[in-house]
């Protein structure tokens, strides 16, 4: 029986373009590649990658970091929603937070979702080409009946964040937000991000919306969730349990 899961992608090996399978995540392999092919049970995506950004983001604004790459987090979440039934996911309106490369936005809108994927200003130019090479298309537009996505800029914690795109996504009607690996620890073992991305997911939130999110720490969840539960890792897809990634669910009623 095939795997669940599979990463093609080519790479440089010994001074040799070589063409690679994997049926398990591995991000140092697939780093190395500027295209990734991602099968997920029978769904299929195509992932423009940049590796050359994903270091010096620190010394250099201009780079993507870690926006610039696929994770493990992302194929975890993708890889839980995929395995649900897809009627779940038709004609859902749904926004993905740091988006990155988009694949967890890209896999709901392929799955028959309407789908805003988002993140900072510089990232845009990526997702958009991940939406084209997808068919999310902007000179096509969506069709009747159809998944769709598109890109928009939203960075939580810039000033008017709250008051600007996510007001407007909120007053839209959101179903489920997802995000992975979102939120991080810096060299003083704090993550300066997270209250703001916190408060960005509620901000989002109605009282039916359905909130999974990878690694978001759970003292500041809990100060404006009052549902916050662990997804089960049985849940997900054999390939995909890893212990070191988890997904929680946020609710606000």
């Amino acid at each position: 029986m095939a795997s669940f899961l599979a990463l093609e992608f080519e790479r440089w090996e010994d001074g040799q373009r070589v063409r690679k399978r994997l049926e398990e995540p591995n991000r140092w392999e697939v780093h190395s590649a500027e295209e990734v092919d991602v099968t997920l049970g029978d769904l299929r995506l195509h992932i423009l990658q940049q590796p050359h950004q994903l270091a010096g983001a620190g010394v250099n604004p201009d780079k993507l970091g870690v926006a610039a790459a696929l994770w493990d987090g992302a194929l975890v979440l993708t890889g839980y929603l995929a395995a649900q039934p897809r009627y779940r996911y038709l004609g859902m309106k749904c926004v993905e937070l740091g988006s990155g490369v988009g694949l967890v936005g890209l896999a709901l809108a392929a799955m028959g979702a309407r789908v805003t994927i988002t993140d900072m200003d510089k990232v845009l130019p990526l997702m958009e080409q991940n939406l084209a090479a997808n068919g999310f298309d902007p000179a096509r537009g969506p069709r009747e009946g159809a998944g769709w996505a598109e890109a928009e800029e939203l960075e939580w914690g810039k000033p008017g964040w709250m008051e600007g795109p996510v007001r407007r996504l909120a007053e839209q009607g959101v179903d489920l937000v997802v995000a992975a690996d979102c939120c991080y620890i810096d060299q003083d073992g704090k993550s300066p991000s997270t209250p703001a991305f916190v408060q960005t997911c509620a901000g989002l939130c109605g009282p039916n919306t359905r909130c999974l999110v990878r690694a978001c720490l759970l003292e500041e969840a809990r100060k404006l969730f009052k549902k916050v539960k662990q997804v089960p890792l049985a849940q997900v897809p054999r390939p995909l349990r890893l212990e070191y990634v988890d997904i929680w669910e946020l609710r606000l009623k």
